[in-house]
């Protein structure tokens, strides 16, 4: 896609937010295709130049759009094994956020030798999801016994772990030896 948008060219209102919007998409989609990729080849993709990009990138960046730029990890090959916490919690209160905020921000995973792979805050039956990766069972249960002595005012039942036996996509990227699913169907 080659859109003619610079930015210090103006445009009628609706269509100026239109192709910014693309322009935006574009680099976006780009950058997570691929966000090794340098700007000068996005550029020359897209038809445009450089600091165009380059501009739009740290746009990107600046507004939290891109929050960070990641490896896509197979835990197996580095020996650890993927696990899982979910957690149903009380509603949200300003002490819980804190406690939770600076069990990440100090690095309280880190210290427990696990490495800390997503936190999230969902609707549904369980309220927040962590995806962690440990070197063996005895550090992942010391980790998650941290999490349930931790957060234990604020649980409304015992967290669930489970360890993950295979991920087909993570961050968006499909595992390249995805074929191995075979080996989990029963002979």
């Amino acid at each position: 896609m080659n859109i003619n948008v610079t930015d210090d060219v103006k445009m009628s209102g609706k269509e100026s937010k239109r192709n910014v919007k693309l322009y935006r998409d574009d680099v976006l989609e780009r950058l997570i295709e691929n966000p090794t990729k340098s700007v000068r080849e996005i550029a020359k993709e897209m038809g445009s130049y450089r600091q165009k990009v380059w501009r739009r990138k740290r746009k990107l960046e600046e507004e939290n759009v891109i929050w960070g730029y990641t490896a896509v990890v197979d835990e197996s090959k580095i020996n650890h094994v993927l696990y899982i916490v979910l957690l149903k919690m009380k509603p949200m209160s300003k002490e819980l956020a804190e406690l939770i905020m600076n069990r990440i921000t100090k690095g309280e995973p880190h210290k427990q030798n696990v490495r800390l792979i997503n936190v999230l805050y969902v609707n549904g039956e369980y309220d927040w999801i962590i995806m962690f990766s440990a070197q063996n069972h005895a550090t992942a249960r010391k980790y998650y016994d941290s999490l349930r002595l931790a957060y234990e005012d604020y649980l409304l039942e015992k967290p669930v772990i489970v360890d993950v036996n295979f991920a087909l996509v993570r961050e968006g990227k499909t595992n390249p030896e995805i074929g191995k699913l075979y080996e989990f169907v029963p002979t």
